[in-house]
């Protein structure tokens, strides 16, 4: 007799991922790094009266920042890591980056002060750890070259062409701020013209220079008279994968597909993987399990409604089937499907991420 999951109980566990993630892109995590003599190491926190006041004013600065938000929402959580000082190798930020492999940001900002060594490190963790199917991203000030890459998120900007009335900033000492709003912004919601009410001047751009930074994946500010805001919400990424799509360049459909992709998987690790016989029957209660969870995600505004799917990815188990030697060329599909497949399961998922209101054309009758 087939051994069947419980399908009340994996269910249930699959709804649940779906409402974490539909929180998580409500108010997302961010990660901050500043060098300090004092404070030093993780500090977890859940509101800007948190921060350790024997901080240096600058670093206590740029970590209240990133709790700002905009109108569209703020961080729930600010991670600062606080590392020693002194900028002679990427020793210090290499630690740091380790303490935090065991949590799951969304946004990471490293030092105001950043050098390109530490840079590159930044941007090699943050691919590594996206390869690993986790979902930080990162806000890099002023890249050197550019990174082409949807996980980091180009911010071009004068340093000290940002100001606040007689203040001004560095791209680097506003890198906290842009990942705090960019991690507050809800699913439904893009990054696009998202108010930065404090700022009063930003780096001044023709209309064409601003299309032409936006075409080459850079994220700018505008200023529009009255208030300074993001131009468009776009990671860096300019060359489209073969089997990529054009809306990968846009952070709002990133997230979504981060959100998607991790507590798809961690939720099969935590509550499938080694626990249940592989029959078909398993696999049929997993699949359905994962439709209850992309409706979740519609029902969020995360998945375009209707438009979800999983089922078992015949064509994959076929290729394996051939592979271990099996002919397959008299077999139904659904002999397929069923056949036993060993350790090995085949999920087919499919969808279509909803974006934002950002381009209008509207006519005007003369009445």
């Amino acid at each position: 007799m087939a051994t069947t999951i419980g399908l009340p109980s994996l269910t249930i566990t699959f709804q649940a991922a779906a409402q974490q993630a539909a929180n998580r892109s409500k108010k997302g995590y961010v990660g901050v790094f500043v060098r300090d003599a004092k404070a030093q190491g993780v500090h977890q926190l859940s509101s800007a009266a948190l921060i350790p006041t024997e901080l240096g004013q600058e670093n206590q600065n740029y970590i209240r920042r990133a709790f700002t938000g905009s109108d569209r929402g703020g961080p729930s959580k600010v991670v600062a890591v606080v590392i020693a000082t002194g900028t002679e190798d990427t020793t210090a930020l290499e630690a740091g980056l380790k303490s935090i492999e065991g949590l799951t940001l969304d946004y990471l900002a490293g030092p105001p002060d950043a050098t390109a060594a530490e840079l590159t490190a930044l941007e090699k963790w943050v691919k590594d750890r996206r390869a690993a199917y986790f979902t930080e991203k990162l806000v890099e000030p002023n890249a050197a070259k550019a990174p082409d890459d949807m996980g980091i998120i180009d911010f071009a900007e004068t340093d000290g062409a940002i100001a606040e009335g007689a203040a001004t900033y560095t791209a680097g000492q506003y890198a906290s701020r842009i990942a705090g709003v960019l991690a507050g912004i809800p699913a439904g919601m893009s990054a696009t013209y998202a108010p930065l009410t404090e700022l009063t001047a930003v780096t001044p751009r023709s209309t064409q220079e601003q299309e032409a930074a936006i075409k080459a994946g850079k994220l700018i500010l505008i200023h529009d008279g009255i208030k300074a805001k993001i131009a468009r919400g776009v990671n860096s990424l300019t060359t489209i994968p073969a089997a990529g799509k054009a809306d990968w360049s846009k952070i709002k459909i990133v997230e979504g597909m981060d959100l998607l992709t991790y507590y798809l998987r961690t939720t099969i690790q935590d509550e499938y993987v080694g626990r249940y016989a592989n029959t078909y029957d398993n696999k049929c209660v997993l699949v359905t399990a994962i439709q209850t969870f992309l409706a979740e995600l519609e029902g969020q505004g995360v998945l375009s409604s209707g438009e979800s799917w999983a089922e078992l990815d015949a064509e994959a188990q076929e290729k394996w089937m051939r592979s271990q030697g099996i002919e397959t060329a008299d077999m139904t599909a659904q002999e397929i499907k069923e056949y036993q497949t060993g350790s090995w399961v085949f999920v087919r998922v499919g969808g279509r991420f909803v974006d934002a209101m950002e381009d209008f054309q509207l006519s005007v009758d003369n009445l």
